[in-house]
């Protein structure tokens, strides 16, 4: 299996941080070649431009999305980490799907409506939140982010199957609280990846 790790957080000692260790080492005992993408590390730039938009139609894109495209499409499996901010993930990750899922390569307009085109792949989309799950659910964040990043993403881009698992009150919980967390994630990937 191949797996592409997409992560989004400017503090390398974060939760996110660490749950993106732990993906990353429990891909890696099931056999997985890796790719981690620290996408603030990487100083990714997250602004789809007038000539990046151009070239979509053109075929002759600029070296950094035609990278990330093949790294994409390498992909049988791809784990997205950021947090939750105003009720979505950070700017950064959003303009890497703006500039990298872009249309001739993750989706295309028919006759008959839009066609995702990476229909090989899954997903897993693990983000934290500093709400409660009570709060996420009664606010309407949950449903936010199931329309407009799980499924407005990856279901758009005809994955075959993808997931979306929310951390709740990571600030306010204690210690013992997120280690149950990181040893929920290791699960997840142990049984879904």
């Amino acid at each position: 299996m191949n797996a592409l790790v997409i992560y989004a957080h400017p503090n390398p000692l974060s939760f996110n941080a660490a749950l993106a260790t732990v993906v990353e080492e429990e891909l890696q005992k099931k056999g997985a070649e890796v790719n981690v993408k620290d996408l603030y590390g990487m100083d990714w730039n997250p602004v789809l431009s007038e000539d990046d938009f151009r070239s979509f139609h053109t075929g002759k894109l600029p070296e950094d999305i035609s990278s990330e495209q093949n790294d994409v499409k390498q992909a049988d499996f791809i784990v997205v980490i950021a947090p939750v901010w105003w009720y979505s993930v950070p700017a950064i990750l959003k303009g890497y799907f703006d500039r990298v899922f872009s249309i001739g390569f993750a989706y295309e307009y028919t006759k008959t409506g839009s066609r995702g085109l990476l229909t090989d792949k899954k997903a897993l989309v693990i983000t934290t939140s500093g709400a409660d799950e009570q709060t996420a659910e009664t606010s309407g964040m949950l449903d936010a982010m199931k329309i407009s990043l799980v499924d407005g993403i990856f279901g758009f881009s005809g994955f075959q199957e993808y997931q979306h698992k929310n951390l709740f009150a990571v600030p306010t919980v204690s210690a013992e609280e997120r280690k149950q967390m990181l040893d929920e994630v290791r699960k997840i990937i142990k049984d879904y990846a």
